[in-house]
């Protein structure tokens, strides 16, 4: 996820789409840029591409004087809305993080702006976006996590240790509970390889 402070600035492209300030469709162009994640996931279950997105943003006629590329771009008011707006989704999902799915749905919220009234042309809402997003949430905070090969390695290596002693501890309740705790060692393991 991309922290909101990173949007990407694609030197020249703010100054030659005839801008004085960075606007909330700059934004999406930069959010667009990432194939993976959760907004690329809502784009995709949307079936809206970021082609189509971008195509739109660069077509839109710009009547707004030129700049240079040396010059330092401010933030257009509707985006300084757009970026508390992003704090506000994350807070409201009960997200610990600020990641570009609360971005795409602080854009949405930004009604009048051009990258909201491209987001609704395309046919993205703002509650089935924030539906999704909390879905697809849910859905990746339950995955199971990819065990580290440190981390397998050393289960394993707590497996054979087991074994080891169980092999030099004479039959008993001693013996009962090597087996049981290998047990668990091994289900432990699994459950982290996710089977």
């Amino acid at each position: 996820m991309l922290p909101v402070y990173s949007v990407t600035y694609v030197p020249g492209l703010y100054p030659q789409l005839g801008n004085t300030s960075i606007e909330p469709e700059h934004v999406l162009l930069g959010l667009v840029r990432e194939n993976k994640g959760i907004v690329a996931r809502i784009l995709t279950l949307s079936q809206v591409s970021p082609d189509d997105i971008r195509r739109q943003i660069v077509n839109r006629p710009a009547f707004r004087e030129k700049v240079a590329t040396s010059v330092e771009i401010p933030f257009s008011a509707e985006t300084k809305r757009v970026l508390l707006f992003t704090a506000e989704e994350a807070d409201r999902l009960g997200h610990s993080y600020i990641g570009t799915e609360h971005l795409l749905i602080a854009l949405l919220r930004e009604e009048h702006s051009v990258a909201a009234s491209i987001l609704t042309t395309l046919g993205l809402r703002l509650g089935d976006v924030r539906r999704t997003t909390a879905e697809l949430s849910a859905e990746l905070s339950t995955a199971p996590v990819s065990p580290t090969h440190a981390a397998v390695s050393e289960q394993i290596l707590q497996i054979k240790l087991l074994v080891q002693q169980l092999s030099e501890t004479p039959s008993g309740s001693q013996a009962q509970e090597l087996v049981e705790r290998i047990g668990r060692e091994l289900d432990q393991l699994k459950r982290h390889l996710g089977g």
